[in-house]
């Protein structure tokens, strides 16, 4: 053995699942290397064996088995991290990078774990890239679909797609996009990591992209001129730029008549205000604006509160609190534990500080209203976002009552209108080529 071939074994001495293995091809001893994590084995030596049968030379098998002949060490290097086989002559004459037989890493694609889709295909993206990209192609046999790949990151190269149809997306945006992620230079764990190169926002609570694991959802908003980015090893589909209607539309509601279509959207945006106002109206009719009740409703309040301790923000606060602690705890826990704990913290908890009057029971009403109108909206973040709009604005309307409530919800209209993407406003209806700057 010479140079390239000591010096890779040199470099992989202390990975335990580095495998080189000598076979000889018309007395030639050539060296099969990488990583048996990675690669099958058995299947790759077998498939090599059989090339190496039809092959007259050891210089024809090599051309046989690859376009990749003779490269330089670092490359050879970086092959053997992403799961190449590589194959190298004992006296370094010839060497090869092969795509060999790689071990099944990922999962067959299944039903969507986090969105629940309804008159609809019911497959979901999975952490394969390619498996995605297929599952788009799939669905849009079209040339117009245009398909752009790019390695990313420092320390771990990672593989970003971006899928747009052309003549549909606008064409500076794509430019714009292009250059940002060609612009990347650190590692991107995370949806946030790539969040940053589309924009800062500093303090903000929403994202540059939506998120969606469902190929119908994203399919959909391609053709509504978005771009969708797939990051290697995530399952999900990260549409660019994110609006504020996608929350309140889903593709699947165009299976329903026009009139259930209106209708269902219309109920998600009441969830959505109800979600953010109803513990705000409750905390300002009850501390600050009392006279906005009539007289029987404010008896009925009145007698509802006797012997509770805490004020009417300190009370809200500690049930909205509990509410989104156990919601969290529902989404982090198995699923075989999920639904003990919302039967003790829904129920018996609740049940127990109604009993001990440390809340009252109007409130639960109000707390309950809250949890399932903020579950009508689409994607997770945008649940999470408008669970935590709430907070400011019941805090304005403890202090200045119902003009408080609407004055908080009126700063929230104008933060949400202030956000761009690229130059498009968050609050738009509809993508145009016009609104790119």
């Amino acid at each position: 053995m010479r140079n390239l071939v000591k010096e890779i074994q040199n470099m992989f001495s202390d990975h335990d699942d580095f495998f080189m293995e000598k076979e000889l091809k018309d007395r030639t001893p050539i060296y099969l290397m990488g990583f048996n994590t990675l690669i099958d084995l058995t299947k790759s030596k077998l498939y090599v064996r059989q090339m190496a049968s039809s092959s007259t030379s050891v210089k024809e098998l090599f051309i046989n088995l690859s376009d990749q002949l003779d490269v330089d060490t670092e490359q050879i290097i970086n092959a053997l991290l992403k799961g190449k086989l590589v194959i190298v002559t004992e006296k370094d004459q010839l060497n090869a990078i092969v795509d060999p037989v790689y071990r099944n890493l990922t999962r067959s694609i299944a039903e969507p774990q986090s969105e629940s889709p309804t008159q609809a295909s019911v497959d979901a993206f999975v952490e394969d890239i390619n498996t995605n990209i297929g599952l788009i192609r799939k669905r849009m046999n079209t040339e117009r679909l245009c398909h752009c790949s790019y390695e990313v990151g420092e320390l771990e190269s990672r593989k970003l797609s971006m899928l747009y149809i052309k003549g549909m997306a606008p064409d500076d945006l794509i430019g714009e996009i292009k250059r940002q992620i060609k612009q990347i230079d650190t590692d991107i764990e995370t949806v946030e990591d790539l969040n940053k190169h589309f924009g800062e926002r500093r303090l903000s609570l929403v994202s540059h992209v939506f998120q969606t694991e469902i190929p119908n959802e994203a399919t959909h908003l391609l053709k509504k001129n978005r771009i969708v980015l797939f990051l290697d090893n995530y399952p999900f589909a990260l549409v660019f730029p994110q609006t504020l209607w996608d929350m309140f539309s889903i593709a699947s509601d165009r299976n329903c008549p026009s009139i259930l279509v209106h209708a269902i959207r219309t109920l998600r945006g009441v969830g959505a205000i109800v979600n953010v106002l109803l513990p705000a109206l409750y905390v300002s009719v009850i501390s600050v604006n009392p006279e906005a009740l009539k007289i029987d409703f404010a008896l009925f309040v009145s007698e509802s509160r006797q012997g509770i301790p805490f004020p009417a923000l300190m009370e809200t606060i500690i049930m909205v609190v509990i509410v989104d602690l156990t919601l969290e705890a529902i989404v982090r826990l198995p699923k075989s534990v999920g639904p003990t704990i919302t039967m003790v913290g829904g129920i018996i908890l609740g049940q127990a500080m109604v009993e001990a009057k440390l809340v009252s029971q109007l409130l639960v009403i109000v707390i309950t209203a809250m949890v399932i109108s903020g579950s009508v909206v689409s994607g997770i973040q945008n649940a999470l976002y408008i669970r935590l709009l709430r907070y400011p604005i019941l805090i304005l309307a403890s202090i200045y009552g119902i003009l408080g409530m609407f004055t908080g919800f009126l700063f929230t209209i104008v933060y949400l209108a202030s956000l761009t993407s690229n130059g498009i406003p968050y609050t738009t209806f509809r993508i145009r080529k016009e609104d790119v700057k």
